[in-house]
């Protein structure tokens, strides 16, 4: 969660940040590039202004904003960051701005600890950290099954014994993905459940929708005719946007059954 400060001025934010990140005016000093003469002499008052450079220096050594520094903003994270300093390739960003990759869906995921243990994970995995030792193990029990040729039985349980290189990781990754995964889905919140009036109301609409301008009710339908059907409601109820309404029950349905294949009405 983000910090806010109360206002203030540059000296009066330099104070708060030295003093709640427990950083001396020496480290400052060293972490800026600035004397450490410059900085005692702005925070006591004897020097009134900071260069631009020394200010942008500041705030790179305190991973703030110069807005926050400033006082224009009460928030200190900075909000401008090169990729570079992300570690994100050129691709990767580009994927975000062009919104190929979802960045709400992205933002939640990089603020989960549970996600963020699973990239951990996935990197000791691309490093073969625990992969090698379950390979020594798998090494050593085939080594002790082949001296026990004479035993079949215990061959066997050796055998058994011995483990997929990459199983132990893909079962943390697993893990600790699906729960940042849930603790996402518990943030954003479920869906309100309809009432069963609501649904038999759908429904009832669908079905007028579905036999409009017919003489009689149809025999059969195809699954665009649902579709229409389904979306015309669903925009004039329920505010939704027809077209991936449509989308989303043609998905639904792909699997069971052909775009050009007929639905009887009771189906």
């Amino acid at each position: 969660m983000e910090q806010v400060y109360l206002p203030g001025k540059i000296r009066d934010r330099l104070q708060d940040l030295l003093k709640s990140r427990k950083i001396t005016q020496a480290e400052l000093a060293a972490r800026s590039g600035c004397t450490k003469s410059l900085i005692s002499r702005f925070i006591s008052g004897k020097t009134e202004k900071l260069s631009d450079d020394n200010l942008n220096r500041i705030a790179q050594a305190l991973n703030v904003s110069t807005d926050f520094l400033l006082g224009e903003s009460d928030v200190p994270d900075r909000m401008n960051y090169d990729i570079a300093e992300l570690g994100l390739t050129t691709q990767a960003a580009r994927n975000l701005y062009t919104q190929k990759a979802n960045p709400v869906v992205v933002s939640c995921l990089l603020e989960n600890e549970h996600f963020a243990r699973a990239t951990w994970q996935m990197m000791n995995m691309l490093n073969n950290e625990i992969a090698q030792g379950v390979h020594v193990v798998n090494q050593m029990l085939a080594f002790a099954g082949a001296k026990l040729s004479g035993f079949p039985e215990a061959q066997r349980e050796l055998s058994a014994l011995q483990t997929p290189v990459y199983q132990h990781d893909l079962h943390d990754i697993e893990d600790s993905f699906m729960q940042a995964v849930r603790e996402i889905k518990k943030q954003v919140g479920a869906l309100p459940k309809p009432s069963d009036k609501t649904v038999l109301q759908i429904m009832k609409q669908t079905y007028d929708e579905l036999n409009k301008g017919q003489n009689a009710p149809r025999k059969s339908v195809s699954v665009d005719d649902v579709a229409e059907a389904i979306s015309h409601v669903a925009a004039t109820q329920l505010d939704a946007n027809p077209s991936a309404v449509q989308d989303a029950f043609r998905a639904l349905v792909q699997s069971v059954v052909k775009p050009d294949e007929q639905l009887a009405p009771d189906q």
